[in-house]
Parts: structure tokens; C-alpha cells; sequence
């Protein structure tokens, strides 16, 4: 894999800022109806990227919620490396999640037979405000990809120092301990069996929609890198 223009160090070099347009994805849950987009996202999107994760300061968005500076540091550093594996060819793919124009989730993965699963995060748009099912949007697209494609497991590594029990989290998703292996060291894999029975039970809460005819969109014209993190006088934020 390479990152296309890199080393390109001419400054007169002029970016087009070109991600695609990917997925709508529609939720049901509790009561609670959201719409969001997907965007896939290439090199030329990396200085958006680089803006957006800049303005992410996650220790303003979860002010009072009592997070250590580690694990605020290993949440921060899934979205970088998310943003920096952006920039690389297939097979690493992707993507952006956004509701309302404002950026909230962001995955990287290795489209291989044998997947993995680099970097996924979600985080508040304003402060303790969590968009509901942003991180559970990303799986449902990982597996609605890996579905189409020849995908026998998908793996992954759990991260140090997580907000959240991610074992009993990924558990939740199907995936279970993965013991040594030459061909597949990873923490935790998820056969492609169990990925269709998950994949299909989120079905009744999470639609997946590919768009007919996608765009080449600039980010930079139809999505906020704005994150509020202040609470608004006489005003109320709970998470999702």
C-alpha cells in the first residue's frame, strides 16, 4: 500500500478534496429515529481529516465525566490513526460517519478476505452530547461490506485504557477470543457465520442504504469541523 503524493513537497500542488459519497444509513431505536451519512474517504480528504480531529477536544466534550487523561489519550489516538490510514490505497478502506453536517464517527479497516479491523470511533458533537448508535452504524457497515465481499473473519485488537469494557462490547457483537494462530494474530475474530446472523439481527434497528449514483463531494463545503464545547446558558445536553 502507498500513500498517493506523500512526498509530494511542492506547495503549489492544488488538493481536490474528493470523498465519495458511500451510504445513507437509517435508525430505529427506542422511539428514537436518526439519518446519517457515510462518506469514503481517500488521501485527498486528509486535510479535512487533519482539521476535524484538531477540533475534537475530547477533554471539553466529556467535561464532568470524570475520564482519566489515558484513556482520553487512547480515544484520540483511534481517531488520528483513523485519519491517517485514510490516506492509504486499497486494500485499507475508510469511512466517515455524519449526522446533520456534523461529523461523528470514523472507521479504517483492511479489506482482505481475512479482515481487520485497524481504528473505529464515535465521539460527542457537543459536550456529553453522544450521537446515539454512531459506533453500532460503523460495525453495520463493516459488516454490510464485508458481506458483499469474499470476507471469511474479521479481527481486531483491543485497545488499553478504553472509556468502555470494549471485551464485553465486542462480545456483544459476536466476537470471541482468538487463539494464537501464524496465519491470524489477533485479540478477538469474528467468523463470517457469526458476522451474517449479527449483521442480520441489527437489520431491525439499523438500515444500510448505498447510494445509486455517488458524488465526488468536498467535505470541507458540507460538513462542519465546529464541535461546541461549551454548554449553552440554560441549556441541557445528555448523551444518546
Amino acid at each position: 500500500m502507498k500513500i498517493n503524493g506523500l512526498n509530494n513537497t511542492n506547495k503549489n500542488v492544488a488538493f481536490n478534496f474528493k470523498a465519495r459519497e458511500y451510504a445513507v444509513v437509517k435508525t430505529a431505536f427506542q422511539g428514537c429515529n436518526q439519518v446519517f451519512d457515510v462518506f469514503k474517504l481517500e488521501y485527498s480528504d486528509v486535510k479535512f481529516l487533519d482539521v476535524m480531529s484538531s477540533r475534537i477536544r475530547l477533554k471539553k466534550l466529556t467535561e464532568g465525566e470524570g475520564y482519566k487523561d489515558n484513556v482520553l489519550r487512547s480515544w484520540k489516538k483511534i481517531i488520528n490513526n483513523a485519519v491517517l490510514m485514510s490516506g492509504f490505497d486499497e486494500p485499507q478502506s475508510s469511512f466517515l460517519l455524519a449526522k446533520d453536517k456534523t461529523p461523528c464517527a470514523i472507521m479504517s479497516y483492511k479489506n482482505l478476505p481475512d479482515c481487520y479491523l485497524d481504528n473505529i470511533a464515535s465521539w460527542p458533537v457537543s459536550p456529553n452530547n453522544y450521537i446515539q448508535l454512531a459506533g453500532a452504524s460503523m460495525f453495520k457497515l463493516l459488516f454490510h461490506n464485508c458481506e458483499k465481499n469474499s470476507t471469511r473473519r474479521i479481527g481486531l485488537d483491543l485497545l488499553k485504557n478504553s472509556r468502555i469494557d470494549l471485551k464485553k462490547y465486542y462480545e456483544r457483537m459476536g466476537f470471541v477470543h482468538n487463539p494464537d494462530s501464524e496465519k491470524f494474530i489477533t485479540d478477538m475474530f469474528l467468523s463470517r457465520t457469526k458476522m451474517l446472523q449479527t449483521s442480520k439481527q441489527m437489520d431491525s434497528f439499523i438500515k444500510i442504504i448505498e447510494v445509486e449514483d455517488p458524488r465526488r463531494v468536498n467535505l470541507f463545503d458540507i460538513l462542519t469541523t465546529k464541535f461546541v464545547t461549551q454548554k449553552p446558558a440554560n441549556s441541557n445536553f445528555h448523551s444518546g
